[in-house]
């Protein structure tokens, strides 16, 4: 990132331009000296704020902090926060802005949000977000502080330096897009505002205009220098670096003028190793570069559902083409998206098969500056095995290293921001990840949501990572990146995977997919092999190159058809982590509700007998997800899920390379720990508690008909005399009245609890009844 860190114990001395003779600034009424970069100036303006103004800095601050609210409003990270983060943050805006009586407190309030919103930066890739909650602090104190009817220089001093930063997190945002162009020129505009800050910042000699001076003034050199490297970048990747630039040099006299921060160092630093890679491979003439003549990239956005099976998610999903479907809608379906692929067993049982619905939709395009667009065919996949996904493929040409590297970062969720669009809406996304989500966990619940008369059952989707998948059909050798195309038909083509990984570029494939960016060149640099690669799939020199989210196939020699067997069973393989998740989340609420249901049986005035039979549920429907969930463990490493052998030995392989079988194994051992809970036996004591107590009251009910039998007898034979008799039958029947009366009290855990339970019992009952007649409906609906 490009902004000073901020951060506690950062030693550094500072230096502000203007003020080289010794003498300090004025303070107009502060306490201390404000000096840009200083080590102990962010800790004064906080004790400024909170001992003279009462300002709650640390809520000033947290208003920046997204990640941890996202804990709080969602803690499975499955819904989007920015309505009641900016909600919530204008609410502390407004009543702290209100605390700060003059334009020095009100100046020094927005140097603090100034330095909450570095040291957000410094921690999360919600940039837009940031820079949205740093926008409505802007609007909100130029409002009530009714800036344009009583303007005061050193709050809009101020103002612009926060306006700068929020600059300076739009120039990472354009890096994080792979764009050469948007990146130079949000350099420029970073530059061109350091500028005119500092020229309106000469005529105010109070303490602000000093502090700004001296910010923004480290700020423009560091900015100057990331531009003339990046400048160095582009012409030496196009071989039209003329003069040297001598960066080490140049570098090291910065330096030493300037109080550049750790971060700032360390990203001029990142450029000037990517430089110097750079040079050196340009250098070295008997290196060659990677080019992919031709290709196919696919993203992946597995999931998996939860609630309803595959027959309810079939019919409910083709309501997807009427009025009101949501702002994607499918273009079309096809009931087999396996239809052409003859590597999948066909003889497998339909519960079994990878196979199943497929929903077209229309194209999405990225839009990522004025040259750069990218069409994606989309379209959503549904199997009976529980592996869905939803599928975005393009095909590339005439690829090099930073375009390909770019490339992979699309489906990333720290991807800069773009324009996502879909034809048949005005809908627009900001990133493809987005685009994702709103699309598997908005739209496609209210797909299959329960209408008109269906079960309610709850319906849940749980998202895997995503994935992207890469298919190099043609790859070349290229003396540079960016060569003219001249003289194409005399390069030689790659024949197989081992020399493919000698070129120059080929660290891009060995990689997983980035999820951040130090410069557009920082592939270059990226460190020795780190992924797991399968040699010689079908043919000598097939290459299978496997990472955390990417999956690279390069059978160069090979047929498309054959490539194209291989990624199906990736696909296949990566679309597993969807399943998966959905996997844990059932054993995550069996737990969560067997937890509830133990808790509710020993509540006063509990139904201790729905809560028995809702035990009773559980249980069985784990024991059915667990032989259904071990039914797919086995299908996966058989030979029958795949027509032939050799392709069954391949998948067994990507299972193993890609983590799954790990993954796999942690799954059965969790799901035999859940089936080995003390649910069984608490159910098992639960039952017994009910049997005696059903028992005891049988026994005390036989006991007092004996006795009252005995009474008839002795009295009809003129024993006693008929009114004592009477008496003594009515004192045994009152005894095994309150006997069977306290065996009941006591198990419903006393007497109100027991007056609650008989309170509620004519509802319950009514519940039950609706509930039976509902079933029997049903039962006859579904008669032929």
């Amino acid at each position: 990132m490009s902004h000073p860190p901020m951060q506690r114990g950062e030693q550094e001395t500072a230096v502000v331009p203007g003020q080289r003779d010794g003498t300090a600034p004025d303070t107009a009424g502060l306490r201390f000296d404000l000096v840009a970069r200083a080590p102990e100036v962010q800790g004064r303006i906080e004790a400024h704020l909170h001992q003279q103004c009462g300002v709650d800095t640390q809520a000033v601050r947290d208003c920046f902090i997204w990640n941890g609210l996202q804990s709080e409003v969602d803690p499975g990270g499955e819904l989007d926060v920015e309505d009641v983060f900016l909600r919530r943050a204008g609410e502390v805006f407004e009543a702290q802005a209100a605390l700060t009586p003059d334009s020095v407190d009100r100046a020094l309030l927005c140097l603090w949000v100034h330095h909450s919103s570095v040291r957000a930066w410094n921690h999360t890739y919600r940039v837009d977000l940031l820079m949205k909650c740093m926008l409505r602090f802007r609007d909100i104190v130029r409002r009530d502080w009714d800036l344009k009817a009583r303007p005061a220089p050193e709050v809009e001093l101020a103002l612009r330096l926060c306006e700068l930063v929020r600059l300076e997190i739009e120039l990472e945002d354009c890096l994080k897009t792979g764009s050469q162009l948007r990146y130079s020129e949000a350099l420029d505009m970073v530059i061109g505002s350091c500028r005119g800050l500092l020229h309106d910042a000469e005529d105010d000699a109070g303490p602000v205009g000093v502090y700004v001076r001296g910010e923004v003034a480290v700020r423009r050199e560091y900015h100057v220098m990331l531009r003339r490297l990046h400048r160095a970048l582009v012409a030496q990747s196009a071989g039209k670096e003329r003069e040297r630039f001598e960066v080490r040099k140049e570098l090291r006299t910065l330096v030493n003028t300037w109080p550049f921060s750790s971060v700032e160092l360390s990203k001029m630093n990142a450029h000037r190793q990517a430089l110097e890679r750079l040079r050196e491979a340009h250098a070295d003439r008997r290196k060659q570069w990677m080019r992919i003549d031709e290709g196919r990239i696919v993203y992946l956005f597995p999931f998996g559902v939860n609630g309803i099976d595959y027959e309810t998610v079939r019919s409910r999903l083709k309501r997807s083409f009427g009025e009101g479907a949501g702002p994607v809608r499918p273009s079309a379906a096809i009931d087999h998206f396996t239809y052409h692929a003859d590597i999948w067993e066909p003889r497998l049982e339909p519960s079994k098969r990878f196979d199943g619905l497929e929903l077209i939709l229309p194209k999405v395009r990225l839009t990522i500056d004025g040259d750069t667009v990218e069409e994606l065919n989309a379209a959503l996949r549904f199997s009976p095995m529980g592996v869905h996904c939803l599928r975005l493929e393009r095909t590339v040409e005439d690829l090099y290293p930073s375009g390909l590297h770019a490339a992979m970062f699309r489906a990333a969720r720290e991807h800069g921001t773009v324009e996502v669009s879909c034809e048949g809406t005005d809908r627009t996304w900001d990133r493809l990840a987005r685009f994702a989500r709103d699309l598997i966990l908005r739209q496609l619940p209210e797909a299959l949501a329960p209408r008109g008369g269906e079960p309610d059952a709850p319906v849940g989707i749980h998202r895997g990572r995503s994935h992207v998948l890469i298919r190099v059909l043609r790859a070349s050798e290229r003396g540079r990146e960016f060569e003219p195309p001249s003289g194409d038909e005399d390069r030689p083509l790659v024949q197989d995977g081992n020399r493919l990984l000698e070129l120059v570029g080929s660290s891009v494939l060995l990689h997983s997919a980035p999820d951040a960016k130090e410069s557009l060149w920082d592939w270059i640099r990226l460190a020795d092999d780190h992924s797991r690669k399968i040699w010689n799939q079908r043919n000598e020199g097939d290459l299978l190159i496997s990472t955390e989210n990417t999956t690279v196939i390069a059978a160069l020699d090979a047929p498309n058809f054959i490539s194209g067997d291989l990624e199906a069973l990736a696909e296949f393989t990566a679309c597993l982590g969807g399943m998966m998740a959905a996997w844990n989340h059932q054993l995550d609420a069996y737990r969560a509700g067997v937890s509830e249901i133990i808790a509710g049986y020993s509540l006063p005035g509990a139904d201790r007998a729905a809560q028995v039979e809702a035990m009773k549920a559980k249980r069985m429907q784990m024991l059915e997800f667990e032989s259904e969930t071990r039914q797919v463990i086995a299908l996966l490493h058989s030979p029958g899920l795949l027509r032939s052998p050799s392709n069954a030995a391949e998948l067994r392989r990507l299972l193993a390379v890609k983590g799954i079988d790990e993954q796999l194994a942690s799954f059965s051992e969790r799901l035999n720990e859940v089936m080995a809970d003390q649910s069984e036996a608490t159910l098992q004591r639960w039952e017994v508690d009910r049997q005696q107590r059903v028992r005891d009251s049988l026994t005390a009910a036989v006991s007092a008909l004996s006795v009252c039998a005995a009474i008839s007898i002795w009295q009809a034979a003129g024993f006693w005399t008929p009114f004592g008799w009477g008496a003594a039958t009515v004192v045994v029947a009152a005894w095994a009245a309150v006997y069977v009366s306290a065996r009941w009290v006591s198990y419903q855990g006393g007497p109100w609890s027991t007056a609650r339970f008989l309170a509620g019992f004519p509802m319950r009952a009514l519940s039950r009844a609706r509930t039976g007649l509902a079933r029997a409906r049903m039962r006859r609906i579904a008669r032929p």
